[in-house]
């Protein structure tokens, strides 16, 4: 049995709206983050560790992208093309893609491409590439009007600039590959034919490993070949590596470092007997499969491989997952043969007995666990809330001694917090507090997670959120504030005994028995939040929650300036500070600021806050004149400073 050791568990980056709509995953400038491109949803830069967009970019209607954005390293600046023909280069920094540079050419562009150490490279539908500081209009004919580009690729070798091109005739099916070297006088450029009975191409890619170059193809009939581009035309040989089983034509490859490949659409063997579908990496030098996964049913032939990281649209979720591989060499091919065939002489085949004993424990949980989470996760083995409650508990049990964090990350707890969100049947409003008490559920769910609860209007699984989720994302937050303020106070009084009795218990709480609609939209104000990104969200609010709100903030000003400090909450308080409604009421004018100054209704509460804040701004400007008093006194009443007079002394203290 193949180890997968060498590529974990996945995890849900982000949700995508359309599978289609992305179009590529490049590298940014921290190894941490990547820039995620759309087709008309635009750009964003995604952090890889808590899962957030960083930043993003988007495109006026009529116009998208036609091939992923690249980023420049040097010069911190992101190049995109919009429609084919019209190039985009702007600064990470710039806030609008309209404020960089805008460079348009008469020959439709097939991609950028970003090289490490080098400037982008623009490569033309017609075979031609040039670098993006000597783009021109009409670049020069390469390829025959008949043929396509699928594939191309850019590497840097001894400090030049090598551009490979796939081409394939529309008519003839043949395949072409071209290598271009971008110099700084001229360009070279060589073409062949690859010759081959294997049927039709699947995928290719480029391995680059010192200054050797090498293309890899896939063949329908299974066949993986590599042939060396840096050996002279036309003497280059396309040998086959090895044979892949292949599951259907949905597949992608993509490099893994200089030696290794990653091939997705593979088929695998299981000790049960079925033929799974996963990720395989493959060392090109040995023509050995090193790890291998297994991958949702749902997924999209495109495969990108960034860092450490290996990423795979599947339905509406982008999953990354996390591999290792080894330095390709003999000394680790022969040790994995030599695993492998120890594992297969020590198996003990047990025909007389089905004795646990003799079976690995671990064995015995990893079958466990699966079968605990195929019955919670498929709808036909517990259609009722009774069996889901039962079978859900037996599971809890299971992974009672499970890492949490390992749990929450793994595609099984996806696919069972999906399935509590979407049942119709029943609302299973306890095991879903179970998975949020416990922390194993993922931050990355929040968004199925509040849609849910918001739709249910269940007021005490937010409150169980609020409670137990430090990272809660904007877009929730405003979900939840839209319908607390759509609530009326006596819905608020449907809530649960047992969360009036938390509630009362701390001393706090006795603000908030009056009123509870007050005390779930403070959870909200309580939260982290990023200014940029709840700017935005609260922007869909619609202008009557708007006024209900800014009333709200304005009430609370109001209390805070005349009660409290300044000074930020501690956990146990459930009042907001005065900070926090000032920073609320801040981001509410500015993304409402022309209605709120157009309209009337809001007139009164405009004057109102004005009064507020003159009101604090004289207290605060009598506080500055008492400073050089308190400075004075302080120099005066001020206790006479230690004086050091050696290892030993005696000193007399008078207390009149």
């Amino acid at each position: 049995m193949l180890s997968h050791t060498g590529i974990s568990d996945p995890f849900v980056l982000c949700s995508l709206s359309n599978s289609s709509d992305l179009i590529g995953i490049e590298a940014h400038k921290d190894t941490c983050n990547v820039v995620l491109s759309f087709r008309s949803r635009g750009v964003s830069i995604y952090k890889i560790d808590d899962q957030k967009p960083l930043q993003s970019w988007s495109l006026r209607r009529g116009r998208q992208f036609t091939c992923p954005v690249v980023f420049n390293r040097q010069t911190e600046e992101l190049c995109a093309v919009v429609n084919k023909q019209v190039v985009y280069v702007w600064h990470q920094d710039e806030i609008d893609i309209q404020n960089g540079r805008k460079i348009t050419v008469q020959q439709p562009i097939f991609q950028v491409l970003s090289i490490p150490g080098q400037e982008p490279v623009v490569v033309y539908s017609n075979g031609r590439a040039e670098s993006l500081s000597n783009i021109t209009e009409k670049p020069q004919q390469l390829i025959g009007e008949d043929e396509d580009i699928i594939y191309c690729s850019g590497n840097s070798i001894a400090d030049r600039t090598y551009v490979t091109t796939v081409q394939r005739h529309k008519i003839h099916n043949t395949v072409h590959v071209g290598l271009q070297c971008l110099c700084k006088s001229a360009s070279d450029y060589s073409r062949t034919k690859l010759n081959t009975d294997s049927g039709p191409l699947l995928g290719c890619c480029t391995l680059c490993q010192g200054s050797e170059l090498k293309l890899v193809t896939l063949w329908s009939d299974g066949s993986l070949c590599s042939m060396d581009l840096m050996s002279a035309f036309p003497l280059k040989t396309h040998r086959v590596v090895q044979h892949v089983q292949i599951i259907s034509h949905n597949i992608a490859i993509a490099p893994v470092g200089g030696a290794h490949i990653a091939i997705l659409g593979t088929k695998f063997q299981a000790t049960d007997g079925n033929e799974n579908v996963g990720i395989g990496i493959w060392d090109m030098k040995f023509g050995t499969l090193q790890a291998w996964r297994p991958v949702a049913e749902d997924y999209q032939p495109q495969l990108y491989c960034i860092d450490k990281y290996i990423f795979l649209p599947c339905g509406k979720t982008l999953h990354a997952f996390g591999y290792e591989h080894q330095q390709s060499s003999l000394v680790a091919v022969l040790g994995r043969c030599a695993t492998a065939s120890q594992e297969t002489s020590q198996s003990p085949v047990i025909k007389e007995t089905w004795d646990t004993d003799r079976i690995p424990k671990a064995d015995i949980l990893d079958q466990k666990l699966s079968k605990l989470f195929n019955a919670v996760t498929e709808s036909k083995k517990t259609p009722t809330l009774e069996s889901f409650s039962s079978a859900f508990d037996e599971l809890m049990n299971a992974l009672h001694d499970q890492d949490p964090l390992l749990t929450a990350s793994s595609d099984h707890m996806q696919q069972l917090t999906n399935r509590c969100c979407s049942e119709k049947r029943f609302w299973p409003r306890e095991q879903l507090m179970l998975l949020i008490k416990r922390g194993i559920l993922s931050t990355s769910l929040c968004n199925s997670l509040f849609t849910a609860a918001v739709a249910h209007q269940d007021l005490v699984l937010l409150h169980c959120c609020f409670l137990n989720i430090s990272d809660i994302p904007e877009k929730c937050l405003v979900w939840c504030l839209q319908l607390y303020l759509r609530l009326q106070e006596e819905d608020f009084e449907d809530v649960s005994t047992v969360l009036r009795q938390q509630l009362e218990n701390g001393n706090t709480a006795q603000e908030f028995r009056n009123s509870w609609k007050t005390h779930f939209i403070n959870q909200i104000l309580n939260c982290s939040y990023n200014d940029v990104f709840l700017l935005e969200c609260l922007r869909i609010m619609q202008f009557e929650q708007v006024l209900v709100f800014l009333r709200f903030l304005l009430d609370g000003l109001s209390l805070r300036a005349a009660t409290e400090d300044t000074h930020k909450p501690t956990l146990k308080q459930q009042q907001p500070s005065l900070l926090q409604f000032v920073d609320w009421t801040s981001l509410l004018i500015d993304a409402h600021f022309t209605q709120l100054v157009l309209s009337p209704d809001a007139r009164e509460m405009l004057v109102e806050l004005h009064q507020i804040v003159e009101t604090q701004v004289q207290f605060y400007v009598e506080l500055v004149s008492l400073e050089g008093i308190l400075t004075q006194l302080k120099q005066k009443c001020a206790l006479p400073q230690k004086q050091c007079v050696g290892l030993y002394s005696i000193e007399t203290l008078h207390v009149y």
